[in-house]
């Protein structure tokens, strides 16, 4: 298919929905609305008040039997939280770790606790553990304290200056006071590390909520109730007049791959595979997961099985060290300067398709921001939104759609 008719054709429909938007502002909402927003998008990156750098986010969560619908509520909410982590003005280094606890088979020796991910940029891998895991049904016991213990211990913590280093523990069950906890809060005042807890309420226990707020309380974090029953993302309701651009210009994107190496093949593979997981949340969740795609902050992860994202880090291809066998069947009897001739092609087209995403991530920005605050009062409380308001809280972030 030729390159440039395809990509016009992509932004031929894109103008299209922006004059449909154009339409839809003249008909249902009043011009002065329309006019602050225009007035907002052309101003969307000259507003700055960023103080951090980097962020370092690693989520820490209980799996037992008593937080039954807290792996789903994580499973769901991903795309929508590290979609927002990118919506800062201007934007710091986001990396993210995982901690399960609570599980059986994590070994009684490990305090039935998992390091998943130490901190990544790589969600995707994140995602790919979060789906494989299976929902415990009988618990044993599990220790939050020991686990927290763990995340600040043993998960590669920066020492760079301007840097927001947060664990955000996700759960319930009692924290005693014991020489665990004890160590946990001392590391996290020498590391300048906050602690922030959300209790995840399947059963009323005011004590243990208590306990749960001492804890945020001594590592100067924000501590946190949810309702399992409102943990879900509030955009699924919402419906996109981009779904069907969005759905076409992922395909496009993920045309641009091209895998290598011994394992590049199942790489790409679970890639792909959680496009299909964000598909059937809805159109609204792979539409958030395509803007995270193409953020800077996702520039580069896969550089180790995609040669065209190789070829952006590096600005060039080492092909001595590419076994043609490993590249995908269509591509292993091209010479070497044909294959290098067409990673520059896709990379080319890739950039170019992360330039039309950028305008449609632009006007979701605002129409999202609208949104949000004219019901922020009546919004169900989603995972995501728990965890942005209190990172923007403790970073003093400008963020573009929730301040």
């Amino acid at each position: 298919m030729d390159k440039n008719t395809d990509i016009g054709t992509l932004m031929e429909r894109f103008l299209v929905n922006a004059d449909n938007l154009f339409h839809y502002f003249s008909r249902g909402t009043q011009m002065k609305k329309a006019l602050i927003l225009l007035v907002l998008i052309f101003n969307l990156n000259t507003i700055s008040a960023a103080t951090h750098k980097r962020m370092e986010i690693a989520l820490c969560v209980d799996l037992s039997a008593s937080t039954t619908g807290v792996l789903e509520a994580l499973r769901t909410n991903m795309w929508y939280l590290m979609y927002y982590l990118t919506a800062y003005q201007p934007q710091p280094d986001v990396y993210v770790g995982l901690v399960l606890y609570g599980k059986p088979g994590y070994g009684v020796e490990n305090d039935y606790v998992k390091i998943v991910s130490d901190f990544s940029k790589n969600i995707n891998f994140i995602q790919q553990e979060l789906y494989s895991t299976q929902v415990t049904i009988n618990a044993k016991e599990n220790f939050p304290e020991r686990a927290l213990l763990k995340c600040l211990t043993n998960l590669s913590w920066s020492k760079e200056p301007e840097t927001y280093r947060s664990v955000v523990i996700i759960g319930n069950g009692s924290i005693t006071g014991n020489e665990y906890m004890a160590d946990a809060v001392k590391i996290s005042l020498k590391k300048q590390i906050v602690v922030n807890t959300i209790y995840f309420q399947t059963y009323q226990s005011e004590r243990e909520v208590i306990q749960w707020e001492r804890v945020a309380k001594a590592c100067n974090g924000i501590a946190t109730v949810i309702d399992p029953a409102v943990a879900q993302p509030w955009e699924k309701d919402i419906k996109s007049s981009n779904s069907d651009f969005i759905a076409e210009v992922n395909d496009k994107y993920n045309s641009t791959f091209m895998h290598y190496g011994t394992d590049g093949n199942k790489k790409f593979a679970k890639y792909m595979g959680m496009d299909d997981f964000a598909r059937e949340t809805g159109p609204i969740c792979l539409e958030f997961r395509l803007m995270y795609k193409i953020s800077e902050n996702y520039l580069g992860v896969n550089k180790d099985w995609d040669l065209v994202d190789l070829s952006i880090v590096n600005g060039k291809i080492d092909t001595n060290h590419i076994d043609k066998k490993t590249l995908p069947i269509e591509y292993q009897n091209m010479s070497f300067k044909d294959i290098v001739r067409l990673v520059n092609l896709k990379k080319e087209e890739r950039l170019y398709l992360q330039e039309i995403t950028n305008i449609v991530a632009q006007r979701n920005k605002m129409l999202t921001r609208e949104y949000y605050q004219e019901y922020r009062p009546i919004i169900k409380r989603s995972f995501y939104i728990i965890l942005m308001e209190i990172f923007n809280a403790q970073t003093d972030n400008f963020h573009e759609i929730l301040d």
